[in-house]
């Protein structure tokens, strides 16, 4: 009889329990009462302003290091892109581009606050990602990707998202 009543409470105590990862604080009712704690080089997540992405590496803006912005992108078909994507385009998806400068060498994260798949390109290649997770919880940030990086130019191309708008941060990373 405990055995029933322990199964019976079970689907009940999964959904609390289960790790949960970047919710939207302005529809998440956990939110409220969830102190967040974004990394340090992330603090300023929550300052962003707008910046058009560009549709060619000629048109793309400069991202700075440690600045977030709300990255308009544009319909995936109308983007020339820097390499080849790691995923492939769907119907309707958007996609842009922003350059980036490293000074000094280490590990840098992209945080971004919408699903999309991400490419850093040095030299017409993309580079390998060092890892990757999520945000933290109510923090809006969904993904975080982290790159070794050399000082010099590169592209960050983001597409494979219906959004017409990604927040997005470069950042240097905290252990870099």
């Amino acid at each position: 009889m405990r055995f029933t009543l322990l199964l019976a409470a079970l689907p009940i105590a999964l959904p609390i329990a289960a790790p949960a990862t970047a919710q939207d604080a302005a529809t998440d009712p956990r939110c409220a009462t969830v102190r967040v704690a974004i990394p340090p080089e992330l603090s300023r997540w929550s300052q962003r302003a707008a910046l058009a992405a560009g549709t060619s590496t000629r048109s793309a803006p400069v991202l700075v290091i440690g600045q977030a912005t709300d990255l308009r992108l544009t319909p995936a078909d109308r983007v020339t892109v820097a390499a080849a994507p790691g995923r492939d385009r769907e119907a309707g998806s958007t996609a842009g581009l922003a350059l980036f400068q490293v000074a000094r060498a280490g590990t840098y994260r992209v945080a971004l606050g919408e699903a999309a798949w991400i490419d850093v390109i040095r030299a017409g290649r993309a580079l390998p990602s060092a890892g990757h997770g999520h945000g933290p919880m109510c923090s809006g940030i969904r993904k975080i990707v982290d790159f070794r990086l050399t000082p010099g130019r590169y592209v960050l191309q983001i597409a494979g998202t219906p959004a017409t708008s990604v927040p997005v941060m470069i950042a240097r990373g905290a252990a870099a």
